[in-house]
Protein backbone atom coordinates (compact mmCIF):
# COMPACT_ATOMS: atom_id res chain seq x y z
CA UNK A 1 0.00 0.00 0.00
CA UNK A 2 0.83 3.60 -0.81
CA UNK A 3 1.62 6.35 1.51
CA UNK A 4 -1.26 7.71 3.41
CA UNK A 5 -2.34 10.99 5.34
CA UNK A 6 -3.42 10.92 8.96
CA UNK A 7 -7.20 9.99 9.36
CA UNK A 8 -6.87 9.12 12.77
CA UNK A 9 -10.12 8.92 14.46
CA UNK A 10 -12.26 9.39 11.43
CA UNK A 11 -15.56 7.19 11.19
CA UNK A 12 -15.79 5.43 7.44
CA UNK A 13 -17.85 2.85 6.03
CA UNK A 14 -16.81 1.58 3.12
CA UNK A 15 -19.80 -0.29 1.11
CA UNK A 16 -18.45 -3.71 -1.09
CA UNK A 17 -15.59 -3.86 1.87
CA UNK A 18 -14.46 -7.11 1.36
CA UNK A 19 -14.26 -6.95 -2.54
CA UNK A 20 -11.03 -5.99 -4.57
CA UNK A 21 -11.02 -2.26 -4.44
CA UNK A 22 -13.20 -1.76 -1.59
CA UNK A 23 -10.72 -4.07 1.14
CA UNK A 24 -7.14 -2.36 -0.13
CA UNK A 25 -9.36 0.79 0.71
CA UNK A 26 -10.52 -0.69 4.04
CA UNK A 27 -7.42 -1.50 5.22
CA UNK A 28 -5.17 1.65 3.87
CA UNK A 29 -8.25 3.71 6.07
CA UNK A 30 -6.87 1.62 8.84
CA UNK A 31 -3.21 1.91 8.57
CA UNK A 32 -4.37 5.94 8.38
CA UNK A 33 -5.78 5.76 11.55
CA UNK A 34 -9.25 5.99 10.36
CA UNK A 35 -12.56 3.30 12.46
CA UNK A 36 -13.18 1.24 9.51
CA UNK A 37 -16.60 -0.61 8.54
CA UNK A 38 -17.29 -2.42 5.87
CA UNK A 39 -20.36 -3.75 4.51
CA UNK A 40 -20.74 -6.42 2.00
CA UNK A 41 -23.48 -8.87 1.13
CA UNK A 42 -21.13 -11.19 -0.43
CA UNK A 43 -22.87 -12.27 -3.36
CA UNK A 44 -20.98 -15.37 -4.78
CA UNK A 45 -20.68 -13.88 -8.31
CA UNK A 46 -18.94 -10.47 -7.38
CA UNK A 47 -15.54 -11.86 -5.86
CA UNK A 48 -15.81 -10.22 -2.42
CA UNK A 49 -14.09 -12.55 0.19
CA UNK A 50 -13.65 -12.45 4.12
CA UNK A 51 -9.99 -13.26 3.81
CA UNK A 52 -9.31 -10.30 1.86
CA UNK A 53 -9.22 -8.34 5.32
CA UNK A 54 -7.38 -11.22 7.12
CA UNK A 55 -4.40 -8.23 8.03
CA UNK A 56 -7.07 -5.97 9.35
CA UNK A 57 -6.55 -5.03 12.72
CA UNK A 58 -9.92 -3.61 14.25
CA UNK A 59 -12.24 -3.46 11.07
CA UNK A 60 -15.83 -4.15 11.41
CA UNK A 61 -17.31 -6.08 9.04
CA UNK A 62 -21.08 -6.18 8.54
CA UNK A 63 -23.00 -8.66 5.83
CA UNK A 64 -25.81 -7.02 4.55
CA UNK A 65 -26.73 -5.54 1.08
CA UNK A 66 -26.61 -1.58 0.64
CA UNK A 67 -30.16 -0.78 0.76
CA UNK A 68 -30.73 -2.70 4.39
CA UNK A 69 -32.68 0.19 6.65
CA UNK A 70 -32.25 -1.56 9.66
CA UNK A 71 -28.92 -2.99 9.18
CA UNK A 72 -27.16 0.26 6.93
CA UNK A 73 -29.02 2.89 8.39
CA UNK A 74 -27.29 3.03 12.18
CA UNK A 75 -24.19 2.49 10.66
CA UNK A 76 -24.49 5.61 7.79
CA UNK A 77 -25.75 7.67 11.29
CA UNK A 78 -22.26 6.83 12.97
CA UNK A 79 -19.95 7.71 9.62
CA UNK A 80 -18.74 10.79 8.76
CA UNK A 81 -16.81 9.54 5.38
CA UNK A 82 -18.52 7.25 2.86
CA UNK A 83 -16.85 5.44 0.37
CA UNK A 84 -19.38 3.24 -2.14
CA UNK A 85 -17.57 0.80 -3.26
CA UNK A 86 -20.48 -1.78 -3.90
CA UNK A 87 -21.67 -2.93 -7.11
CA UNK A 88 -22.07 -5.91 -10.23
CA UNK A 89 -18.89 -4.88 -12.24
CA UNK A 90 -19.10 -7.80 -14.64
CA UNK A 91 -20.05 -6.93 -18.15
CA UNK A 92 -20.63 -10.15 -19.58
CA UNK A 93 -23.23 -11.18 -16.23
CA UNK A 94 -24.89 -7.94 -16.89
CA UNK A 95 -25.99 -8.95 -20.23
CA UNK A 96 -27.18 -12.50 -19.63
CA UNK A 97 -29.22 -11.05 -15.90
CA UNK A 98 -29.79 -7.43 -16.79
CA UNK A 99 -32.42 -7.12 -14.55
CA UNK A 100 -30.16 -8.19 -11.82
CA UNK A 101 -27.63 -5.69 -12.57
CA UNK A 102 -29.96 -3.09 -12.51
CA UNK A 103 -30.99 -4.01 -8.96
CA UNK A 104 -27.64 -3.83 -7.57
CA UNK A 105 -26.05 -1.08 -9.57
CA UNK A 106 -29.03 1.39 -9.44
CA UNK A 107 -31.90 0.36 -7.33
CA UNK A 108 -29.46 -0.46 -4.42
CA UNK A 109 -27.44 2.44 -4.74
CA UNK A 110 -30.23 5.05 -4.66
CA UNK A 111 -32.03 3.47 -1.49
CA UNK A 112 -28.51 3.89 -0.22
CA UNK A 113 -28.68 7.45 -0.84
CA UNK A 114 -31.83 8.01 0.82
CA UNK A 115 -30.80 6.77 3.80
CA UNK A 116 -27.88 8.83 3.99
CA UNK A 117 -29.76 12.15 3.20
CA UNK A 118 -32.08 10.90 5.93
CA UNK A 119 -29.42 10.10 8.72
CA UNK A 120 -26.20 11.58 7.86
CA UNK A 121 -26.83 14.43 5.34
CA UNK A 122 -23.24 16.06 6.47
CA UNK A 123 -21.13 12.93 5.34
CA UNK A 124 -18.90 13.48 2.56
CA UNK A 125 -19.67 10.28 0.00
CA UNK A 126 -16.92 8.97 -2.66
CA UNK A 127 -18.51 6.86 -5.45
CA UNK A 128 -16.74 4.56 -7.71
CA UNK A 129 -17.92 4.42 -11.60
CA UNK A 130 -16.62 2.89 -14.32
CA UNK A 131 -15.24 4.16 -17.53
CA UNK A 132 -17.86 1.67 -19.48
CA UNK A 133 -20.74 4.55 -19.37
CA UNK A 134 -18.44 6.27 -22.30
CA UNK A 135 -19.14 2.90 -24.51
CA UNK A 136 -17.12 2.71 -27.89
CA UNK A 137 -14.75 6.01 -27.64
CA UNK A 138 -15.38 7.87 -30.41
CA UNK A 139 -11.95 10.22 -30.17
CA UNK A 140 -9.13 8.90 -27.70
CA UNK A 141 -7.84 10.07 -24.98
CA UNK A 142 -11.48 10.22 -23.93
CA UNK A 143 -12.48 13.74 -20.98
CA UNK A 144 -15.30 14.08 -19.67
CA UNK A 145 -17.17 16.33 -21.89
CA UNK A 146 -17.07 12.73 -23.99
CA UNK A 147 -20.81 11.51 -24.79
CA UNK A 148 -22.06 8.60 -22.67
CA UNK A 149 -23.11 5.56 -24.92
CA UNK A 150 -22.53 2.71 -22.70
CA UNK A 151 -22.45 -0.73 -24.99
CA UNK A 152 -23.68 -2.71 -22.27
CA UNK A 153 -25.86 -3.05 -19.26
CA UNK A 154 -23.52 -2.69 -17.04
CA UNK A 155 -22.87 0.76 -18.47
CA UNK A 156 -25.95 2.03 -18.35
CA UNK A 157 -26.63 0.35 -14.93
CA UNK A 158 -23.52 2.01 -13.51
CA UNK A 159 -23.91 4.99 -15.09
CA UNK A 160 -27.83 5.27 -13.59
CA UNK A 161 -25.82 5.06 -10.00
CA UNK A 162 -23.36 7.89 -10.94
CA UNK A 163 -26.23 9.96 -12.15
CA UNK A 164 -28.20 9.37 -8.64
CA UNK A 165 -24.98 10.61 -6.79
CA UNK A 166 -24.63 13.32 -8.74
CA UNK A 167 -28.34 14.81 -8.43
CA UNK A 168 -28.07 14.25 -4.59
CA UNK A 169 -25.25 16.07 -4.93
CA UNK A 170 -26.54 18.96 -7.19
CA UNK A 171 -30.04 19.27 -5.68
CA UNK A 172 -30.46 17.71 -2.51
CA UNK A 173 -26.79 19.17 -1.52
CA UNK A 174 -25.29 15.78 -0.28
CA UNK A 175 -21.31 16.15 -0.35
CA UNK A 176 -21.07 13.53 -3.53
CA UNK A 177 -18.13 12.62 -5.90
CA UNK A 178 -17.98 9.91 -8.30
CA UNK A 179 -14.77 8.42 -10.02
CA UNK A 180 -15.05 6.73 -13.44
CA UNK A 181 -11.95 4.53 -13.03
CA UNK A 182 -10.40 2.91 -15.92
CA UNK A 183 -9.44 -0.98 -15.47
CA UNK A 184 -7.99 -1.42 -12.30
CA UNK A 185 -5.50 -4.45 -10.48
CA UNK A 186 -3.58 -5.10 -7.95
CA UNK A 187 -3.22 -7.21 -4.51
CA UNK A 188 -6.51 -8.99 -3.48
CA UNK A 189 -8.54 -9.31 -6.83
CA UNK A 190 -10.80 -12.55 -7.35
CA UNK A 191 -8.33 -14.60 -9.62
CA UNK A 192 -11.44 -17.97 -9.49
CA UNK A 193 -13.89 -16.26 -12.07
CA UNK A 194 -13.43 -15.14 -15.79
CA UNK A 195 -16.62 -12.93 -15.65
CA UNK A 196 -14.61 -10.30 -13.69
CA UNK A 197 -12.12 -8.52 -16.27
CA UNK A 198 -9.55 -9.23 -18.03
CA UNK A 199 -6.15 -8.81 -16.19
CA UNK A 200 -7.76 -10.77 -13.55
CA UNK A 201 -7.95 -13.79 -15.80
CA UNK A 202 -4.23 -13.04 -17.70
CA UNK A 203 -2.70 -13.06 -13.97
CA UNK A 204 -4.63 -16.16 -13.16
CA UNK A 205 -3.65 -17.98 -16.40
CA UNK A 206 -0.06 -16.69 -16.16
CA UNK A 207 0.34 -17.82 -12.95
CA UNK A 208 -0.86 -21.25 -13.35
CA UNK A 209 0.88 -21.85 -16.19
CA UNK A 210 -1.73 -21.75 -18.71
CA UNK A 211 -2.57 -20.08 -21.84
CA UNK A 212 -3.88 -16.55 -21.70
CA UNK A 213 -6.75 -16.19 -25.12
CA UNK A 214 -6.77 -13.08 -26.54
CA UNK A 215 -9.66 -11.94 -28.60
CA UNK A 216 -8.86 -11.06 -31.88
CA UNK A 217 -5.14 -9.21 -32.91
CA UNK A 218 -4.68 -8.03 -29.30
CA UNK A 219 -3.95 -4.70 -30.35
CA UNK A 220 -6.89 -2.74 -28.71
CA UNK A 221 -5.24 -0.02 -26.57
CA UNK A 222 -6.07 0.29 -22.55
CA UNK A 223 -4.72 1.95 -19.72
CA UNK A 224 -4.16 0.18 -16.68
CA UNK A 225 -4.59 1.51 -12.82
CA UNK A 226 -3.01 -0.34 -9.67
CA UNK A 227 -5.01 -0.62 -7.09
CA UNK A 228 -2.91 1.97 -4.58
CA UNK A 229 -3.85 4.59 -7.36
CA UNK A 230 -7.31 4.02 -6.49
CA UNK A 231 -7.42 4.11 -2.75
CA UNK A 232 -5.33 7.63 -2.66
CA UNK A 233 -7.60 8.95 -5.36
CA UNK A 234 -10.32 8.11 -3.25
CA UNK A 235 -9.07 9.85 0.00
CA UNK A 236 -8.19 12.46 -1.84
CA UNK A 237 -11.31 13.02 -3.44
CA UNK A 238 -13.14 12.89 0.05
CA UNK A 239 -10.65 15.52 1.82
CA UNK A 240 -11.57 17.72 -1.40
CA UNK A 241 -15.36 17.17 -1.06
CA UNK A 242 -15.18 17.94 2.74
CA UNK A 243 -12.88 21.54 2.38
CA UNK A 244 -15.07 22.37 -0.39
CA UNK A 245 -12.17 21.81 -3.01
CA UNK A 246 -15.00 20.41 -5.68
CA UNK A 247 -18.18 20.80 -6.29
CA UNK A 248 -20.73 18.92 -4.71
CA UNK A 249 -22.07 16.27 -7.28
CA UNK A 250 -18.96 16.53 -9.40
CA UNK A 251 -17.63 13.59 -11.30
CA UNK A 252 -14.40 13.04 -13.05
CA UNK A 253 -12.31 10.23 -14.65
CA UNK A 254 -9.49 8.15 -13.33
CA UNK A 255 -7.00 6.74 -15.66
CA UNK A 256 -3.21 6.60 -16.35
CA UNK A 257 -1.08 7.86 -19.55
CA UNK A 258 0.35 4.80 -19.94
CA UNK A 259 -1.14 3.24 -23.35
CA UNK A 260 -0.73 -0.42 -23.57
CA UNK A 261 -2.09 -2.89 -26.26
CA UNK A 262 -3.59 -5.70 -24.91
CA UNK A 263 -1.43 -8.44 -26.65
CA UNK A 264 1.61 -6.24 -24.73
CA UNK A 265 -0.21 -6.42 -21.52
CA UNK A 266 -0.64 -10.30 -21.75
CA UNK A 267 3.46 -10.71 -22.69
CA UNK A 268 4.24 -8.42 -19.88
CA UNK A 269 2.62 -10.65 -17.17
CA UNK A 270 3.72 -13.80 -19.10
CA UNK A 271 7.55 -12.38 -18.46
CA UNK A 272 6.78 -11.25 -15.03
CA UNK A 273 5.43 -14.95 -13.84
CA UNK A 274 8.94 -16.57 -15.64
CA UNK A 275 7.78 -17.56 -18.99
CA UNK A 276 5.60 -21.11 -18.15
CA UNK A 277 2.67 -19.54 -19.67
CA UNK A 278 2.08 -18.51 -23.74
CA UNK A 279 -0.20 -16.24 -25.49
CA UNK A 280 -2.68 -17.22 -27.90
CA UNK A 281 -4.68 -15.03 -30.50
CA UNK A 282 -8.14 -16.00 -30.90
CA UNK A 283 -11.64 -14.75 -32.70
CA UNK A 284 -13.78 -12.59 -30.56
CA UNK A 285 -16.52 -14.86 -29.04
CA UNK A 286 -19.85 -13.74 -30.57
CA UNK A 287 -21.19 -12.78 -26.91
CA UNK A 288 -17.87 -10.92 -26.00
CA UNK A 289 -17.68 -8.99 -29.40
CA UNK A 290 -20.78 -7.20 -29.38
CA UNK A 291 -20.02 -4.93 -26.17
CA UNK A 292 -16.08 -5.13 -26.86
CA UNK A 293 -14.84 -0.78 -27.10
CA UNK A 294 -12.22 -0.87 -29.24
CA UNK A 295 -9.49 1.27 -27.89
CA UNK A 296 -9.81 3.68 -24.64
CA UNK A 297 -7.10 6.13 -22.96
CA UNK A 298 -8.43 8.61 -20.54
CA UNK A 299 -7.85 11.77 -20.15
CA UNK A 300 -7.56 12.50 -16.45
CA UNK A 301 -6.54 16.23 -16.98
CA UNK A 302 -9.71 17.55 -14.80
CA UNK A 303 -9.01 15.50 -11.60
CA UNK A 304 -5.32 15.98 -11.47
CA UNK A 305 -6.12 19.93 -11.81
CA UNK A 306 -8.82 20.11 -8.84
CA UNK A 307 -6.52 17.42 -6.69
CA UNK A 308 -3.09 17.76 -7.87
CA UNK A 309 -3.60 14.06 -8.35
CA UNK A 310 -1.34 11.48 -10.73
CA UNK A 311 -0.79 7.70 -10.85
CA UNK A 312 2.13 7.03 -9.36
CA UNK A 313 2.49 3.34 -10.18
CA UNK A 314 3.74 2.18 -13.29
CA UNK A 315 2.10 -0.95 -15.11
CA UNK A 316 5.35 -2.96 -15.02
CA UNK A 317 6.24 -1.99 -11.43
CA UNK A 318 2.48 -2.75 -10.51
CA UNK A 319 2.51 -6.02 -12.28
CA UNK A 320 5.46 -6.98 -10.34
CA UNK A 321 4.37 -6.21 -7.21
CA UNK A 322 0.82 -7.89 -7.90
CA UNK A 323 2.47 -11.28 -8.72
CA UNK A 324 4.65 -11.54 -5.81
CA UNK A 325 1.41 -10.47 -3.74
CA UNK A 326 -0.56 -13.78 -5.59
CA UNK A 327 2.39 -15.68 -5.08
CA UNK A 328 2.90 -15.26 -1.31
CA UNK A 329 -0.80 -16.08 -1.33
CA UNK A 330 -1.60 -19.03 -3.21
CA UNK A 331 -5.23 -19.53 -1.67
CA UNK A 332 -6.05 -16.69 -4.01
CA UNK A 333 -5.92 -19.07 -7.36
CA UNK A 334 -7.45 -22.11 -5.25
Amino acid sequence: MGSVGNWVGRRCLVTGGMGFIGSNLALTLEQAGAEVVVVDALIPEHGGDRRNLSNAHDIRIVDSLISNESVVGPLIKKSDWIFNVAGQVSHHESMTDPLRDLELNAREHLAFLEMVRRENADAVIVQTSTRQVYGRPLRTPVAEDHPTTPRDINGVSKLAGEFFHRIYGSVHGLRTASLRLTNVYGPRQCLNKTTLGFLPVFISRALRGETIRVFGDGNQRRDCLHVDDVTAVLMESAEAIATDRIEKGSFFNVGTSESITVGNIAEVIVKTTGGASRVAYEPWPKELEMIDIGDFATDFSQLSEALGWFPRVAFSEGIAATIEFYREHSWYLS
